[in-house]
């Protein structure tokens, strides 16, 4: 008996257990994707209700969600800005995107990436705006679908070359369907998420250009900086809600 995704999705973006079998094609998965993201989401915004110092709490919170996903985006969003900067063809930068070792690209995104979190999470928490903590992953999770499923697999072959190739429309369908009905749990912030969307859609087009211009198409690690840098830039965009 086959899997039918949500075992694969929770296991391929989260550390936490999940019983069932594994789907036949990784690209199954992506049907629970955005279901995964609102439970980060969700585990997030209920932390954001512990009585600590703001400071404290964000970094707490920033670190916990590396934890919960075992750091698998930043690992991928560091090997791409070490392949787009470091190499001068496509073929070294994709061999630099697979090497283990992370080179001064990577470190300097990784921790401006952390740093921004932390700063727009504090401001987000002093402003009462803890929804927006919670939409952060689960929206990334949507562009993530998106990316994989409208980009060429850089590579002939590699861990997300099955997964990007049997993606199909109607798995980006089902996922802006849970978009839709996660705007249950907050309808007043409905116009603010829809701007938060509409950020992470312009995020995930421009990474989308690049890759293909220095790669040819994306990989798994291009799907991880898809991941964080549009979640980074929602919760920074996020903060200007409380502006308002």
């Amino acid at each position: 008996m086959k899997g039918w995704g949500l075992a694969t999705a929770v296991r391929t973006l989260t550390i936490i257990p999940f019983p069932g079998k594994e789907s036949e094609s990784g690209a199954t998965g992506f049907y629970w994707y955005v279901p995964v993201g609102a439970l980060l989401g969700g585990i997030l915004y209920f932390v954001s209700k512990i009585n600590l110092p703001t400071p404290l709490l964000a970094t707490l919170i920033v670190a916990l969600l590396a934890l919960l996903t075992r750091a698998f985006h930043l690992d991928g969003l560091a090997d791409t800005f070490d392949g787009f900067g470091g190499g001068n063809s496509k073929e070294r930068r994709l061999e630099i995107m697979r090497d283990h070792q992370t080179g001064v690209f990577g470190v300097t995104a990784l921790l401006l990436t952390l740093i921004f979190k932390v700063v727009a999470t504090t401001l987000l928490l002093e402003g009462g705006r803890g929804a927006f903590i919670f939409y952060a992953p689960l929206l990334s999770r949507f562009f993530v679908v998106a990316q994989a499923l409208f980009n060429p697999y850089a590579r002939e072959s590699g861990k997300a070359f099955s997964q990007i190739n049997d993606g199909k429309l109607r798995h980006l369908l089902v996922s802006f369907g849970w978009v839709l009905l996660s705007l249950l749990l907050f309808p007043s912030h409905l116009w603010e998420v829809a701007i938060l969307f509409g950020v992470g859609l312009v995020v995930t087009l421009l990474i989308a250009l690049r890759a293909r211009s220095l790669i040819g198409g994306v990989t798994g690690d291009v799907l991880g900086a898809t991941v964080e840098l549009s979640e980074t830039l929602i919760l920074c965009v996020a903060t200007l809600a409380i502006l308002g």
